[in-house]
């Protein structure tokens, strides 16, 4: 019985929505949008992914790209690429997502993006990594020392970890999760790696020059070893952990309260935090979520508290209380962009996608041409209204399963993965983007090369590059 669930499981499929800014190379740049590149004011359907069946999507609070996986264990990334993020073998931007050719005999079943990296996970428990890798990120061992240029690597390697069920990335960091324990690598500034320091040393003889020591292999958080770990976070640069006991964990950077201990300060490693004990009990399944500064998470019955930073007025949450803005709402996912967020949720038999936060301008929120470009409070994104974004979990072979997001967002755009077949999908726009240009080397002019790359490898490479919306 258990077999043919995650079976049933891995065969669920969704069809892939987009919306917020289409132009990679510009975002958190500039405000100017190119008439090739518009933001997507509504989510949309993307030509590339004709006949995909997507069975996961992923991106992160600090990543202008993005990853997803189809049914079959086929990875595609686009977006900025300008470290080798979107592990394609160079390090030009893609508009339309791109078959990952160094994972092609892999079954991809999760993923996660940094600011300039990317993991992913296999269905038996292997994790790969790409992208930069300054801090050791990527989790394989080592830091190149490489004289007037900085360590990427522009391909698929594999992270030293094993039995891998779900992976979360940082700016400059990644937490895996294995077989109930935690482990990370990469920078270990704030303590966001967890293992009671941030490796820290002056670099300078007559100056201070503070230098974090990069962490290139994979460590255990040793204070959490003893527990069970159901369920993880990443943020920018914090985490938080729900383990199978009810307790939840955070550490890392402690600003604006996004710890949740009461006090803004950074945590080495981590820290149970209090207000969610006692009365109030915490589900090993509870939906996490983290994003640049808030951090958020469901207790038994639904309720979903939050705490940090939501707002960019107002007090900080400095622990976590309860959302009124999302108060009888059962959240069935959940995400953080860089200052927006998302949840798929339910009320009695009503079905939404709501969405809010400070949006930068680029219509990540979904609501529409006419509508808001910001939202301080969580509204509905009406153009989802009534559609069924995908919950299951995915099997990750007999190690914990990572629950499938329904949502996800990045720096500036947004994803969201709908039952296939269902109505609102089907009539959604569909956006074709322009063909990929080299955008990574400025001119003596000041502006950037624009010249064709090879062949994309997309799920359509025979599509029209017309630029527009259909």
């Amino acid at each position: 019985m258990a077999e043919q669930e995650a079976k049933k499981e891995e065969q669920e499929a969704g069809t892939l929505l987009v919306c917020g800014a289409t132009d990679f190379y510009g975002i958190g740049r500039t405000k100017e949008v190119r008439p090739e590149y518009p933001n997507l004011s509504v989510p949309h359907r993307l030509k590339a992914l004709e006949g995909v069946k997507v069975a996961f999507i992923a991106a992160g609070s600090s990543a202008c790209h993005s990853i997803i996986g189809d049914v079959n264990g086929v990875c595609y990334t686009w977006g900025r690429n300008e470290k080798g993020q979107l592990g394609l073998g160079d390090t030009i931007n893609r508009n339309n997502p791109t078959v990952v050719e160094g994972l092609r005999n892999k079954k991809i079943v999760a993923g996660s993006a940094g600011k300039s990296h990317s993991a992913v996970v296999t269905a038996t428990g292997e994790s790969y990594t790409f992208g930069l890798n300054q801090y050791g990120q990527l989790g394989t061992g080592q830091v190149k020392k490489l004289k007037g240029a900085e360590d990427m690597s522009l391909t698929p390697q594999l992270a030293l970890v094993s039995k891998c069920g779900k992976v979360g990335c940082g700016v400059d960091f990644t937490m895996w999760l294995c077989d109930g324990k935690l482990w990370s690598a990469g920078c270990p500034q704030y303590g966001q790696l967890g293992h009671g320091t941030d490796h820290s040393y002056n670099a300078a003889d007559s100056s201070v020059k503070m230098v974090f020591e990069p962490q290139p292999q994979p460590r255990i958080i040793a204070s959490l070893a003893e527990k069970t770990v159901t369920q993880v976070a990443v943020g920018y640069n914090h985490t938080i952990a729900v383990c199978s006991d009810g307790g939840v964990w955070t550490w890392g950077f402690g600003g604006y309260g996004r710890l949740g201990h009461k006090v803004q300060q950074d945590e080495f490693k981590p820290r149970l935090i209090e207000a969610l004990t006692g009365r109030i009990t915490v589900p090993a399944n509870a939906v996490v979520a983290a994003g640049q500064t808030a951090s958020f998470c469901t207790i038994v019955g639904g309720q979903l508290f939050a705490w940090g930073k939501l707002k960019p007025s107002g007090d900080n949450l400095m622990y976590p209380v309860p959302y009124e803005g999302l108060s009888g709402w059962n959240i069935r996912s959940l995400t953080c962009g860089s200052s927006t967020f998302a949840c798929a949720a339910t009320y009695g038999a009503e079905k939404s996608t709501i969405t809010w936060g400070h949006s930068n301008g680029y219509s990540e929120l979904g609501y529409g041409p006419a509508g808001k470009k910001s939202s301080a409070n969580p509204d509905k994104c009406m153009a989802l209204e009534g559609a069924q974004t995908l919950q299951a979990r995915l099997a990750a072979g007999r190690w914990p399963r990572s629950r499938r997001q329904g949502v996800a967002m990045g720096f500036g755009h947004s994803l969201f993965l709908v039952k296939e077949g269902d109505a609102k999908a089907a009539a959604a726009p569909v956006w074709e983007a322009p063909c990929e240009r080299d955008e990574s080397a400025p001119t003596a002019g000041g502006g950037t090369k624009r010249k064709p790359p090879a062949a994309s490898g997309g799920a359509k490479s025979g599509a029209k590059a017309k630029g527009k919306k259909k």
